[in-house]
């Protein structure tokens, strides 16, 4: 045997860690990781603690993917909580033991917490991931008890999990600030931005079918939003928006794609507002990536985010970007640069930028192009499957 092939370190065993796949951000990257650790020789593997979902159909088939089928009861029904929780840990600590996997990278709460039980007598290493700066807000549900235990459970995965990681600097930011990090604690916080792969660009029959699935005509402007129809997305203010802007005698076309709970209140104001013709709900979009090669600019309304992945796909697709200068907005975009960027919540300052960008089409052009460079310079898909990599092999190996 070569000597050299005798003294490589083995490559870890890999696993991502879903509750649902569901059409989000968080489980979108989840899946993309696997196939691509895959695609790099790495025994990949893809737990999902629910059942299949919408992004089923997205792994490679190299992927080992494995369906726990289970449920976790509600925090507010204590006895049946603890049981369920109790159940998730022997069916997922069985599965990973019996896989043989090394690492497990655990994605959002729920599939975070299941990965904390596993700490205890497992001796997989656990690498939670942190995909929020408001990781601690429950929305409408939100209470301080809520709040105590889930900050509770986050300081004890920093201590007890090979580490934590967290997609942006503005997360590990707001972590070391809610959970009153040591230094030493803010060292286990591995920083692993998001990246994404910049796709080719669409013929002109493909842009032309797209935006006929959406009755788009060629000189109409495409305006696409994306994501989870929920308060922190606020489509709300998108919706808003559609109503104040103007386009200079240009026919608007604004799609949102998504599902989630507000789907009714947002179509009420699509109703009330008399913009059927202008404000589409999509739906969940299975080739969102093929969507936005066909659209003109992007639009980003959300309240709080962790390091936007659907933004920085817009922006791979050469998209012009328009959002709201929240933390995780601001990471990436500069305004007058890539795109323009104005204040929370101020649906008039966003539809005057959105207006000015209708009368200059070429600076669209400029941004749309600044934006994609960005993209392949510092927020690459491969870039961070090598960061990642790193954190693995550190936690496989850690005592």
């Amino acid at each position: 045997m070569n000597r050299d092939a005798a003294s490589a370190p083995t490559r870890p065993t890999v696993a991502q860690v879903v509750e649902t796949l569901g059409m989000g951000g968080a489980e979108n990257l989840a899946v993309n990781i696997a196939n691509g650790l895959a695609a790099r020789g790495f025994a990949s593997h893809l737990v999902v603690v629910t059942e299949p979902g919408v992004l089923s159909d997205r792994i490679d088939p190299s992927v080992h993917v494995h369906y726990l089928g289970f449920e976790r009861s509600s925090i507010r029904r204590p006895v049946s909580f603890v049981r369920s929780l109790i159940d998730g840990r022997r069916r997922l600590g069985g599965l990973l033991r019996g896989q043989g996997v090394d690492v497990a990278q655990t994605h959002l709460p729920g599939a975070n917490f299941l990965g904390l039980l596993l700490t205890f007598g497992t001796p997989v290493r656990i690498l939670p991931t942190v995909h929020n700066n408001r990781e601690f807000d429950y929305g409408e549900k939100s209470n301080p008890l809520l709040m105590r235990l889930r900050k509770r459970a986050y300081r004890a995965m920093i201590s007890r999990c090979a580490g934590m990681i967290a997609v942006s600097q503005a997360v590990k930011t707001s972590l070391e600030a809610e959970l009153h990090t040591s230094p030493a604690e803010a060292e286990r916080i591995h920083v692993v931005t998001n990246g994404v792969r910049v796709p080719a660009a669409l013929s002109t029959d493909e842009v032309r079918e797209i935006r006929a699935r959406y009755g788009i005509d060629d000189d109409a402007v495409f305006l696409l939003g994306a994501g989870r129809l929920s308060e922190q997305k606020n489509f709300a203010d998108l919706i808003r928006v559609a109503a104040l802007t103007r386009g200079g005698g240009r026919d608007l076309r604004f799609v949102i794609a998504g599902e989630g709970p507000l789907r009714d209140d947002l179509q009420a104001a699509i109703d009330a507002g008399g913009l059927r013709d202008r404000v589409t709900l999509a739906g969940n979009v299975v080739d969102l990536e093929r969507v936005m090669g066909a659209a003109d600019i992007f639009l980003t309304t959300s309240l709080w985010e962790g390091l936007p992945l659907v933004l920085l796909e817009a922006m791979a697709c050469g998209l012009a970007p328009l959002g709201f200068a929240i933390d995780g907005v601001n990471e990436i975009l500069t305004d007058g640069v890539q795109g323009r960027v104005v204040p929370v919540g101020d649906i008039e300052a966003m539809a005057a930028a959105l207006d000015d960008l209708l009368q200059r089409p070429g600076q669209v052009a400029a941004y749309g192009a600044a934006a994609r460079g960005l993209v392949l310079e510092a927020y690459d898909f491969e870039t961070l499957l090598d960061r990642l990599t790193a954190v693995y092999e550190a936690g496989a190996t850690r005592g």
